[in-house]
């Protein structure tokens, strides 16, 4: 298995393995621990996590994860997971119950480009094909629109079956595959829907047949662009529109109505089917979105900063022409990042009577619909890049480069330019969230504190006095912030889907940068798992326990400990956001992704089995570990709680025979 169970024991091979699982030994206490810490209780474990995260001031604990991570079971896998599929129903929700879990962070769910799985280049007015259950479209509730022989071969012929990684070419193709075949079934059923003996099948095909009519009706115009970007992609063998002849590049710019009824004309099932498909994963987020609301699990989305190569080609007035959208030069990045992301025409943001221009309206349409589909909130991607992003032309460091609202020095973009430090400068310079975002996000029922705001890496002054202006709460990764800085609107984590494994960057810290930086880390984890009460002298006398010091410890029991108090940090932050990405919680050392690399990314999954893999004593101890750190009169009235909890964490660790034994 390519996912490492974190009850493995820590030496094996002579060799120290990476794991979140490890000991804890007798706490010292006044009182005896009337709960039985040699047997793990799952049941009374899932009320007292809820217990506790109520008791530390409501906290929501949500998980972190994307579609194609979800697990599948072997004989269902088709290469990439679903969220919405019948095995995340069988296999996440019910674990997710059981650990506390009130809210799953996705991926933003749009189409994506032919040949990269990336979902932060996507296209946020259609959805992801790949999060429809191909399996469901087998059944007669659902009209049988899929051969199952089709289906089974699609599984069959996964190369990736069994496997912690998906295969996404091969679910792209088999998709096509499979998709075509339900569209063929449904238009020769639904013509004949009288010859249709089962009655289940027939009352199926009838209620899709109406409701794609409606479909059709409602969101026909918004879709026909995408449908005609996906025919000519076959046309043309090429999904990137600038590769096309120039009259079909331009098709929208200015719109050609002849070229597009001859394309429409030309090509009417394709059309038709890609709008069946869109109703098809539309109706399967519905569905999986029911079954997350009846287990108490809510969905947030991901609204990414970027326009997909479709929405640009169908919107041309709403970008400027010559500049894209990237990061600016830093120490890690001296060539800064060339995202190359369009970038949205400033002078079609608002018009002069203070209503929406082209470019303001395609970004309220999308936040509308992102924040409509997902309910339990919404994560906004590089907030900056709403702000006052860095572009560029052809390089990041090239001299066009630069703010796009902040460099009066720049012959091209002086005309933008906002003074920085004016008495109205963080009003104009959040216009864009204040005027265009919020308004579209509290349209579709959301509040500011359902918004999540992506605001890591480097943001200017001026920028940042915009963001807390609106009072929206941030992200802090723990990885690179004291959790004590949050604010209690902020998410805190331990680490994103662009960062190391949490479990990788402990061994970096201690093993490749050294005692000093490992000790730097170690006094903030040790002082933020502490009673805020304690000493100088007792924060002393924990650290020392646990500093780097070969002489008196060894590797595995200092690193252990940090990971713990790493833990226990999230819920004793101010932050009532606790957000923990799937990779962390398993503590597997493979990567999801690596920013600035093309390959090797957004593949990695959960396997079917990945519940057997999870020990929960850290979660549990964390949760003990913070309840402990409250003042007194809370600690009181939570004392048999956190027996509880104790012996839980203890059982769980002593069934991991790790060999570790360590408490906060």
């Amino acid at each position: 298995m390519l996912i490492r169970a974190i009850n493995t024991n820590l030496y094996k091979n002579n060799r120290a393995v990476n794991s979140l699982n490890f000991g804890a030994a007798k706490q010292k206490t006044s009182h005896t621990n009337p709960y039985d810490s040699t047997k793990y209780d799952q049941k009374r474990a899932s009320e007292d996590i809820k217990k506790a995260l109520d008791a530390l001031g409501d906290k929501k604990l949500e998980l972190i994860i994307h579609n194609a991570s979800a697990p599948s079971k072997t004989s269902k896998d088709v290469g990439v997971g679903s969220l919405y599929s019948e095995s995340s129903k069988e296999l996440l929700i019910p674990f997710l119950e059981k650990y506390g879990f009130s809210g799953i962070q996705v991926d933003p769910e749009g189409m994506r480009p032919e040949h990269d799985a990336s979902p932060y280049v996507s296209n946020s007015f259609v959805y992801n094909p790949l999060i429809i259950d191909l399996e469901d479209l087998t059944k007669p509730e659902n009209g049988a629109i899929l051969d199952k022989n089709v289906f089974k071969s699609i599984a069959r012929l996964n190369p990736a079956k069994g496997s912690s990684y998906g295969d996404y070419e091969h679910a792209r193709d088999s998709f096509d595959l499979g998709l075509t075949n339900a569209w063929k079934n449904f238009k020769a059923k639904s013509s004949d829907i009288d010859s249709i003996s089962d009655p289940m099948e027939r009352a199926a095909i009838s209620g899709l047949a109406n409701d794609y009519d409606e479909y059709i009706t409602e969101n026909g115009k918004m879709l026909e662009p995408y449908a005609i970007y996906s025919v000519l992609t076959q046309k043309f063998n090429n999904d990137y529109y600038k590769n096309w002849p120039y009259e079909y590049q331009n098709l929208y710019n200015p719109r050609n109505e002849g070229l597009i009824s001859q394309i429409k004309a030309e090509n009417r099932d394709d059309i038709d089917k890609f709008m069946f498909v869109d109703m098809l994963a539309k109706k399967a987020r519905e569905d999986g979105i029911e079954a997350y609301d009846a287990a108490g699990i809510k969905t947030e989305g991901d609204n990414p900063v970027a326009f997909s190569n479709q929405e640009v080609w169908a919107h041309p007035g709403a970008f400027l022409e010559n500049y894209k959208m990237g990061c600016p030069p830093d120490n890690d990045n001296p060539d800064g990042q060339a995202w190359g992301f369009a970038v949205l025409n400033p002078a079609k943001l608002f018009n002069r009577d203070g209503s929406l221009g082209e470019s303001g309206q395609l970004l309220y349409d999308k936040c509308e619909k992102l924040a409509q589909d997902n309910q339990g909130g919404i994560r906004i991607d590089h907030i900056v890049g709403l702000i006052d992003p860095y572009v560029y032309k052809n390089s990041p460091v090239d001299n066009s480069a630069g703010r796009l609202f902040s460099s009066p020095h720049n012959p091209d973009l002086r005309q933008y330019a906002i003074p920085v430090n004016a008495s109205d400068s963080a009003r104009r310079f959040g216009a864009i969230l204040e005027n265009i975002v919020l308004p579209a996000c509290a349209d579709a029922g959301l509040t500011r504190d359902d918004i999540i705001c992506e605001n890591l890496g480097a943001i200017p002054d001026h920028a940042r006095l915009a963001f807390e202006r609106l009072g929206l709460g941030g992200m802090i990764v723990t990885q690179y912030h004291n959790g004590m800085s949050a604010k209690p609107e902020d998410t805190i984590m331990l680490g994103s889907h662009d960062t190391l494994p949490f479990v990788s960057y402990v061994d970096n810290l201690y093993g490749r940068h050294g005692q000093d930086a490992f000790n730097h880390a170690l006094w903030p984890a040790v002082e933020n798992s502490l009673p805020r009460s304690a000493t100088h002298d007792m924060k002393q006398k924990e650290f020392d326990k646990y500093r780097f010091d070969m002489n008196r410890h060894q590797p595995e029991v200092n690193k252990a400990a940090f990971k713990q108090k790493k833990f226990t940090e999230l819920f004793t932050s101010p932050a009532q956001r606790v957000q923990i990405f799937w990779t962390d919680l398993l503590g597997m050392e493979q990567r999801y992704n690596t920013p600035g690399t093309a390959s090797g990314n957004w593949s990695l999954r959960l396997s079917s089995d990945f519940e057997k893999q999870f020990d929960p004593s850290m979660l549990i101890q964390a949760l003990s570990d913070a309840l402990k750190a409250q003042d007194k009169e809370t600690v009181k009235e939570n004392q048999d709680l956190i027996n509880s909890l104790d012996a839980n964490a203890a059982a769980a660790r002593a069934k991991g025979s790790n060999g570790l034994n360590i408490i906060g």
